[in-house]
């Protein structure tokens, strides 16, 4: 299969960082982007599709058997503000990481955003 590299999200199909953080016994998968992500089309489908391979990364054995951690976040790395149409998509996708066992966080720079309806 061939792989699809992305502009912004690097290689679909690869989790960017893996770390634990014991003292709060979370495991963090953070995706890492690069540059201004626009809101076009096949930038919303790119980030959808690596997304949704961390979220088979969690439901996998191997992961399971490398991580026994109670916490599981998933962070989006940003290193500007992303087009407001992305943002509008991440908010969507909370319920979708929760209902695959993990907390999507955004981070901008060094901040990290809090989705409020």
């Amino acid at each position: 299969m061939k792989k699809k590299y992305s502009e912004h999200f690097g290689d679909l199909s690869l989790i960017d960082i893996s770390y634990v953080r014991p003292n709060d016994d979370s495991a963090i998968l953070e995706l890492v982007t690069v540059g201004y992500v626009d809101g076009a089309p096949e930038t919303q489908s790119d980030l959808l599709d690596k997304l949704e391979g961390y979220l088979k990364h969690i439901q996998s054995d191997e992961f399971k058997n490398n991580y026994s951690q109670s916490n599981i976040f998933i962070v989006i790395s940003f290193e500007e503000v992303p087009h407001k149409l992305i943002t509008d998509l991440l908010f969507k996708c909370t319920k979708w990481c929760e209902d695959n066992g993990a907390t999507l966080k955004i981070r901008i720079g060094d901040d990290y955003v809090h989705f409020t309806d």
